[in-house]
């Protein structure tokens, strides 16, 4: 049989099809099961979903379409991609993702300090890392070593806030915005 895998933007096609054909026993099209599928995406666990097409007599077009990571999860020892609909996933090396931030803490309450810097149109590419508290606040880390302090409620508007001063001149000098102490900003 032959195999053509497309739509990739992280996985390696080459592996999908050798692990695809190494785990394929029947060499008729006819017999060919989802079970098969199931083997992939549980491998794979980036996967989101397959589109198959069976062109006979011997070969298979998949495409596969990918979770979209968002952030390289720290919790505790261990270590998980998080993805953009919060699926947690274990943690596999690829140079393609070695630049995601990092997130320290719990994943569980990620996705909505994620989904409000995208409503808010926050530069993502300029965040290097997040932590998260167990009282349920988080602080951002940017690559530029600026620290964003929130707090565990109406984060929102601090984002907002914080974006409206970001790339003031009166704040350069700055380097820690703590925004947990309602209706204030401390600079430090």
């Amino acid at each position: 049989q032959k195999v053509e895998i497309s739509n990739l933007k992280i996985l390696d096609s080459v592996e999908l099809e050798n692990y695809f054909l190494n785990n394929i026993e029947e060499n008729s099209l006819f017999f060919f099961k989802d079970e098969k599928i199931n083997k992939l995406t549980k491998k794979y666990e980036l996967i989101n979903s397959v589109e198959i097409k069976k062109i006979f007599p011997n070969k298979v077009k998949l495409k596969i379409f990918e979770k979209i990571p968002i952030g390289i999860l720290y919790e505790g020892k261990r270590t998980f991609y998080i993805t953009k609909d919060g699926d947690i996933i274990n943690f596999f090396k690829n140079s393609k993702l070695e630049k995601l931030p990092i997130i320290y803490g719990k994943g569980k309450n990620f996705i909505n300090i994620y989904n409000t810097l995208i409503i808010e149109k926050f530069p993502l590419n300029e965040i290097k890392a997040f932590y998260f508290f167990e009282i349920g606040r988080w602080d951002i880390i940017l690559k530029n070593k600026k620290i964003i302090k929130l707090p565990p409620e109406n984060f929102d508007k601090r984002i907002k806030d914080f974006i409206k001063i970001m790339n003031h001149k009166n704040f350069d000098k700055y380097t820690i915005f703590d925004y947990r102490i309602k209706k204030q900003l401390i600079l430090n």
